[in-house]
């Protein structure tokens, strides 16, 4: 492990300090970080090199480790294809974690595929990870495995976490718990029909749902340089209400679905207090991010409506795009889209609208470019989540040599922090004040 503290310069006052790097014995692939949430709120990433090797990067009493996790049924000359994982309850460890993997039969040019997934909780035990890590439940699959990401659909005995994954067949293959294992739902999903009808390989797949899950927007991408948006109502019964879809002549490398506007969930000790800027508020239209391996990246307002297309200026400049991730970087309630480039660069995007000098009318709002970060080698996964447990988010970049922790500047925090808290007993005098 190198660790280093070296300030960042970003333009227009966004500030890093790349304070980690950890190396990796051999590279991973755009599927092979995952975040994972425990109970206490504290984030670990588990990493996957392609020669079967997994580990655990995370921060104990302020100090970043990382260390390898034993994995079984693994075995000998396995190749990770892709990783996820997620804990399931909020008072405890209920880890599940999924590897897919392609093991090579030596001697006859031939391969198996497989998906492990490891589930148990125990607490009495020091490391719910270790535990988990030595409870497998193996699939076969007779498809080569891709993009692995897990979600919820309401079951039977309502919502439950169901993975999905990818296959070279041209599907999405569903798998729901049984208590005792994992199911593949057979013919057409009745929890997913936007599913049904795929025609290409999907490389990339995000649904997002409504606050009151009610809805959900699911968009798929895929080798053949299609994007397929669907809107789907969820009451009583999942039915696809609207689709459409947009193609390129080359493979679209993610695509993922976003509201522009960043609202966080009021705590209980604030609902007494009335938060204007949480009463009202009318629901976001949804924005997709596609980014292109080999084309310009776009974004596109309302894709299931008016379809305004807006082009993301310099995102063919640095090599083939291979990530991309949505999230607020720079605190003001708007999210920002993240780029990661085979050439070596993050760029970040921001919604901005510019005023014309001569006719002083503002122009239509467009993304642009408001900050650079070069990497030493070509950029594989970006994720944004707390894993120093300071409560403050990190910038996590992982690259063919290793994984990038920035973090912002502390004073910069410091600076927010306050004025969110003096926001905050201006709300609670008004308050008062009303009462």
């Amino acid at each position: 492990m190198e660790t280093k503290a070296k300030q960042v310069t970003q333009k227009e006052g966004l500030n890093f300090i790349d304070a980690h790097f950890f190396s990796l014995p051999s590279q991973g692939n755009i599927y092979t970080l995952s975040p994972l949430t425990d109970a206490q709120g504290y984030t670990k990433l588990l990493v996957a090199s392609l020669q079967r090797k997994i580990y655990c990067l995370e921060y104990k009493n302020g100090r970043p480790c990382m260390r390898e996790v034993p994995f079984t049924y693994i075995p000998a000359g396995a190749e990770i294809v892709s990783i996820d994982a997620v804990n399931r309850s909020v008072i405890q460890e209920d880890f599940i974690i999924g590897i897919t993997i392609i093991k090579k039969e030596d001697g006859k040019g031939q391969q198996s595929h497989f998906f492990n997934i490891y589930s148990d909780w125990d607490l009495n035990s020091d490391s719910a990870l270790e535990v988990v890590s030595q409870n497998c439940l193996t699939l076969n699959l007779d498809f080569v495995p891709y993009y692995l990401c897990h979600t919820q659909t309401n079951g039977k005995a309502g919502w439950e976490t169901v993975w999905l994954l990818s296959g070279s067949d041209h599907r999405i293959h569903v798998y729901h718990s049984d208590e005792v294992s994992y199911q593949e739902e057979e013919g057409d999903s009745p929890s997913f029909p936007e599913f049904s009808n795929l025609t290409q390989i999907t490389l990339w797949m995000d649904i997002l749902y409504s606050p009151d899950k009610k809805r959900r927007v699911s968009a798929v991408a895929g080798e053949g340089g299609k994007v397929e948006v669907f809107g789907v109502t969820l009451d009583p019964l999942p039915r696809v209400t609207s689709s459409q879809s947009v193609s390129w002549d080359y493979p679209v490398a993610t695509v993922n679905t976003f509201r522009l506007n960043n609202t966080l969930p009021v705590p209980e000790f604030l609902k007494a207090f009335r938060l204007q800027d949480h009463q009202d508020c009318e629901e976001d239209a949804v924005h997709i991010a596609v980014c292109t391996a080999l084309e310009s990246c776009f974004i596109y307002r309302d894709f299931l409506g008016s379809h305004e297309s807006c082009l993301l200026p310099e995102s063919s400049a640095h090599d083939v795009v291979l990530c991309c991730t949505v999230c607020d970087i720079d605190h003001d309630s708007k999210n920002e889209v993240l780029v990661g480039t085979y050439g070596q660069v993050v760029l970040v995007y921001k919604l901005v609208e510019e005023e014309e000098e001569e006719e002083k009318e503002k122009s239509p709002a467009a993304w642009k470019v408001v900050h650079t970060i070069k990497l030493p080698c070509p950029v594989l996964s970006i994720a944004y989540c707390d894993v120093t447990g300071d409560g403050c988010f990190e910038l996590i970049i992982m690259t063919s040599a290793g994984i990038h922790i920035f973090q912002h500047d502390p004073r910069d925090m410091a600076v927010l922090v306050l004025r969110r808290l003096r926001t905050l007993t201006e709300h609670k005098t008004s308050s008062m004040l009303e009462a």
